[in-house]
């Protein structure tokens, strides 16, 4: 019998809550010490959020003709974002839950376009550099169009244009490009890219939802930024995430168009059944106004000038955190960062041993497996929140530096039992694998190195496989 879904119902409502807060007690803390999936703006935006996102919680996006605040809302912040983005007067957008949606929406919006206007495209497919976000896999793996990898420069880790040039073929119906990549912090070469896009008629989507509201206002602040926006002419489209460097709450990010016409290929309709007939500008049907009623209210609230504020700190932050890793011995920064995002790599060092090392004084970062020219390495990301931080952090990543052990795979013959597991055999349960490397109740271990080295040395399929083993046994 379920514990938690009783038969008599609870009246005491400080009771349930203080329950409800209880739950979040392992969840990671905004303190400043997280440098991966934190975008903290501060007590003040967050009380207003909270506020703003509460005042929206009944409306829904389905239908404006209803709650024509959902209407009002989504042009204004569309509106800001086209504004912010340099965008041609009839340029247009999208309100989505997050990034992944806006850019599956994008590869959507590639495909129908192709479909109504290059119907001599046989079998779809999208140049995607291997340092893209992985929501385009997904974008093509939903809608059935074929992804290929674009190889990028090892030193600057950016796209590289001559790899894009040599894979595009009569059925290429999108190049993507990352302004930055998530991983790097670096942004792909748009300008060429673009030029390459409108010599062959192909749309051309950068995908910003990390940057794309961060960067303008860093040229506004006087730090050099390659055009990446629809300034660059063969851009047709780009998404941008507010619930990340805008500092709302989750979900909501933004696709925006060059023209309605692309934008109309992102629509889906329908009038053949018995009930009402639908019209939808993304994925979602029923869709909440509590998160764009929270940026509203963070956008009017913060203006032009507080934006500026918060994103001049965090670069301040970055330029001193990037040269403070360039004074470490055996340590290095990947690339060249233009905004707060950045990748540490050790060299022939342990890469997950220093992850470990810097949990255990206190930080949380995020180790990332080799792929294509991408070594293993650690990501970080700077916000407001963890900007101040600095300091501290860099004074225990030299520490944690120090006579780290040479990496090596794991052991041969265990990757290959871990690849047996991936394909449905092994003879090991989930469960018990997990167990086995001290995975319970969803937790993982304290020390997680072991279980970095074994991904990281299974090839990419495998670790899709166990990923999915993984997050079945939580839910199980």
């Amino acid at each position: 019998m379920s514990t938690f879904f009783l038969e008599q119902g609870n009246s005491n409502d400080e009771e349930i809550l203080e329950r409800l807060a209880s739950l979040k007690s392992d969840d990671l803390s905004s303190d400043g010490h997280a440098f991966a999936f934190i975008y903290d703006a501060g007590d003040s935006v967050n009380n207003l959020a909270r506020k703003a996102f509460a005042s929206g919680m009944t409306g829904n996006g389905l239908d404006p003709t209803v709650y024509p605040s959902a209407r009002r809302l989504e042009n204004d912040l569309v509106g800001a974002c086209l504004e912010h983005l340099r965008a041609p007067d009839d340029a247009c957008g999208t309100i989505t839950s997050g990034g992944t949606e806006s850019v599956i929406l994008s590869v959507k919006a590639a495909r129908d376009y192709a479909r109504q206007y290059r119907p001599e495209v046989s079998d779809p497919n999208i140049l995607v550099p291997e340092t893209a976000h992985a929501s385009f896999h997904k974008a093509a793996h939903y809608l059935g169009v074929r992804l290929i990898l674009v190889d990028i420069d090892p030193t600057t880790m950016r796209a590289s244009v001559e790899d894009t040039k040599s894979k595009l073929d009569d059925n290429t119906i999108l190049i993507v490009a990352s302004a930055p990549s998530y991983a790097h912090g670096v942004i792909d070469p748009i300008v060429e890219l673009g030029q390459l896009a409108q010599d062959k008629g192909v749309l051309l989507h950068v995908d910003a939802c990390i940057g794309g509201w961060v960067l303008p206002f860093q040229r506004d602040n006087g730090v050099a930024i390659p055009d990446f926006d629809f300034q660059v002419p063969g851009v047709t489209s780009m998404s941008v995430d507010l619930h990340k460097y805008g500092f709302t709450p989750k979900g909501i990010s933004v696709l925006l168009s060059r023209s309605r016409k692309l934008r109309d290929c992102q629509y889906y309709s329908c009038a053949r059944w018995s009930g009402y007939s639908i019209v939808n500008p993304s994925i979602l049907g029923s869709k909440s106004i509590a998160p764009m009623a929270a940026a509203w209210a963070i956008f009017q609230h913060l203006g032009k000038s507080g934006y500026r504020e918060l994103v001049g700190s965090m670069w301040t932050a970055t330029e001193k955190f990037v040269e403070g890793v360039s004074q470490i011995e055996g340590i290095k920064v990947l690339g060249k960062p233009t905004m707060g995002l950045i990748a540490v790599a050790c060299g022939k060092s342990d890469v997950f041993e220093l992850a470990d090392r810097l949990t255990e004084a206190g930080w949380h970062v995020q180790p990332t497996y080799a792929f294509g020219n991408s070594p293993a390495h650690i990501h970080f990301s700077i916000d407001p929140g963890n900007s101040s931080r600095v300091d501290a952090f860099l004074v225990d990543l030299a520490a944690a530096s120090k006579n780290l052990p040479e990496y090596s795979d794991a052991p041969e013959a265990l990757v290959q039992l871990l690849e047996a597991v991936a394909q449905g055999g092994g003879g090991l349960d989930t469960s018990t694998m997990m167990a086995e490397f001290g995975i319970r109740d969803g937790k993982l271990p304290d020390k997680q190195a072991t279980i970095h080295r074994l991904l990281n040395s299974c090839s990419p399929q495998a670790r899709e496989k166990l990923l999915i083993l993984f997050l079945g046994e939580m839910f199980s």
